[in-house]
């Protein structure tokens, strides 16, 4: 292993990008010898910080599932802020990391349309096979603009719910904070892998990992190809917003 200035260290054999902690080139499989840094994961400064930050996320989404004292969208209100503060903190404490991802780096238009276009051939897809198999199967119809019918421009705030703080927030939690604590002592691939089924299991809906995973996993790939959250934020809000849309048409709001 040939070790660079700054701390970064290249294979021998495929000169590809390794950390000073890997045994094996991620890339090519060459042993990178046995004077790698040690790291005792189980103490690990970041994966502490990360399980914290990880917890109290799953706390929140437990409590909102498993209790009733979240059934209007006003209390829902308070929790998306809630997690927003939260993000925003941890961000803040990591901004020196966070900062290159930020930017919309390697920006390509064509990237975008293909982001776009491709979230919301996904997203209608996932939409009616769902609805689908609520009607089917399961006997129910469940509509996502019902609970916010009651309020004044109750098609802003659901778009504002369902797709803008998502996007947003989960990406920068997601994409961002976790994904950088954990890039910290494991391969960049099995970062997105993590990352991915972690965003997807704190949904708490087993039927849904079915598509969450490689939703999870595919914006963890863009954030590693491009090194920005942005195309995943975007990629997020295309996809809920066409679920949005959807629903909307299917239940006569849309025009």
């Amino acid at each position: 292993m040939e070790h660079h200035e700054d701390d970064i260290y290249y294979c021998n054999d495929c000169e590809s990008k390794v950390k000073g902690f890997h045994r094996f080139c991620h890339n090519c499989g060459a042993y990178l010898g046995s004077d790698a840094e040690q790291i005792d994961v189980f103490s690990n400064r970041n994966l502490r910080a990360a399980f914290i930050f990880y917890t109290i996320y799953l706390f929140v989404c437990l409590t909102v599932k498993f209790t009733g004292w979240f059934n209007s969208y006003d209390w829902l209100f308070l929790v998306e802020i809630f997690l927003a503060v939260i993000t925003l903190l941890f961000a803040y404490k990591n901004r020196a990391g966070l900062k290159p991802i930020l930017r919309f780096n390697n920006f390509n238009p064509f990237v975008l349309t293909g982001v776009i276009f491709l979230s919301a051939l996904f997203s209608t897809i996932v939409s009616v096979s769902i609805n689908q198999i609520n009607v089917s199967v399961f006997r129910i119809d469940t509509s996502l603009f019902e609970p916010y019918r009651i309020y004044q421009a109750p098609i802003i705030i659901m778009i504002y719910s369902i797709a803008f703080m998502p996007a947003i927030f989960e990406e920068l939690a997601f994409r961002g904070i976790l994904y950088n604590y954990f890039n910290t002592f494991l391969d960049e691939r099995m970062v997105v892998m993590i990352t991915g089924f972690i965003f997807a299991a704190i949904h708490l809906n087993f039927f849904s990992l079915v598509w969450l995973i490689p939703f999870g996993i595919l914006i963890g790939s863009l954030r590693r190809r491009y090194n920005t959250i942005w195309y995943g934020v975007i990629f997020h809000f295309v996809f809920n917003l066409t679920a949005c849309i959807i629903d909307l048409h299917r239940v006569g709001e849309l025009w």
